[in-house]
């Protein structure tokens, strides 16, 4: 595991309304955290599995994006992919007052770690 990885996710603290996330790492093992009941480990690691294939989906058919996002009813996921294999899904409460500069900092972030 990337040691920059690896020190970016424990020391990850939550901005207001993230209920989970999940992250490749960059020797395609998977880790994951939940904050609060709405998501379970299992079911962030399956969700991971799922949006990793569909990025690579549109990656095949000529859509490069190192960054996608779900909006449903109750929540969104924001999924950021590394040129090293890894990445973070931010699985966020889907509410108006939730501050999205913070969790473009997370994105943003883990997006330029080093090494």
């Amino acid at each position: 595991m990337s040691k920059a990885v690896q020190t970016f996710l424990r020391q990850l603290r939550p901005p207001r309304g993230l209920a989970a996330w999940g992250a490749r790492l960059p020797d395609r093992t998977m880790a994951t955290h939940c904050y609060s009941d709405w998501f379970k480990p299992a079911q962030v690691e399956q969700v991971m599995s799922r949006l990793l294939q569909a990025a690579e989906g549109l990656h095949t058919h000529g859509i490069h994006s190192p960054r996608l996002c779900w909006v449903f009813d109750r929540a969104r996921i924001f999924l950021v992919l590394r040129p090293d294999a890894a990445c973070l899904a931010l699985f966020v409460e889907n509410r108006p007052e939730i501050e999205m500069p913070a969790l473009e900092r997370v994105l943003g972030n883990f997006s330029a770690l080093k090494g």
